[in-house]
C-alpha cells in the first residue's frame, strides 16, 4: 500500500496527526484542503461562497483520485466529508488504508465552533453539527479499515506511521 488517508470530522486532528505521521515514516504529506485551495486560488470559504460546495467536492475527489494514483508513498489528511462519497471512500481503500480518527464530538466541536475557515462549520449551530458528526461517523466506521480512538499524538502519528514501510533517503 502506499498511501494512508485519515478520515474523520473536522476538528479530530487529521492534519497534526497526518504531518506528525508522515515525518516518522519519511514520506510526503498532503493537506486535501490545502492543496485544493492552493489549485484554486481561493480559500476554502470562497470556494463555498463563489463556486458551492458541489464545485468544492468535484475539486476534491479529482485531486483525491490523482493522489491515489500516485507511486510516491504519502499521508493524507482527507477533508471532513470526502470519505462520505463511497466512491471516494472506495478509491482510497483500493490504494492504501483509510484511518479514521476517532475523536469525540466536543473535541471537535471546541476546535471548530469559531472557525471562519471551516464553511460548513460556520453554517451550522452546535446541533445541527452534531446530527452532521453523527451521520458521518457512520460512513467514516464503513469506509475505513482501521479506527483510532483519540489519545495522545505521538502515539496516533506513530500508529499510523506504522501502516507504511519506512522510507528513507
Amino acid at each position: 500500500m502506499n498511501h494512508v488517508f485519515l478520515c474523520g470530522f473536522m476538528g479530530c486532528g487529521k492534519t497534526t496527526v497526518g504531518r506528525a505521521a508522515a515525518r516518522l515514516a519519511g514520506v510526503s504529506f498532503i493537506d486535501l484542503d490545502k492543496v485544493i485551495a492552493a489549485q484554486a486560488g481561493k480559500t476554502i470559504p470562497e470556494i463555498f461562497a463563489e463556486d458551492g460546495e458541489a464545485c468544492f467536492r468535484e475539486l476534491e475527489a479529482s485531486l483525491l483520485a490523482e493522489e491515489a494514483a500516485s507511486t510516491r508513498p504519502s499521508i493524507v489528511a482527507t477533508g471532513g466529508g470526502a470519505l462520505v462519497s463511497p466512491s471516494n471512500a472506495a478509491l482510497c481503500r483500493k490504494h492504501g488504508s483509510v484511518v479514521f480518527l476517532d475523536v469525540p464530538f466536543e473535541v471537535c466541536y471546541s476546535r471548530i465552533h469559531r472557525d471562519p475557515n471551516r464553511p460548513v462549520a460556520a453554517a451550522r449551530s452546535r446541533e445541527e453539527l452534531l446530527e452532521l458528526f453523527e451521520q458521518r461517523r457512520e460512513h467514516y466506521l464503513a469506509g475505513s479499515s482501521l479506527t483510532l480512538q483519540n489519545g495522545p499524538l505521538d502515539t496516533l502519528a506513530e500508529r499510523v506511521a506504522e501502516l507504511l514501510p519506512r522510507q528513507d533517503g
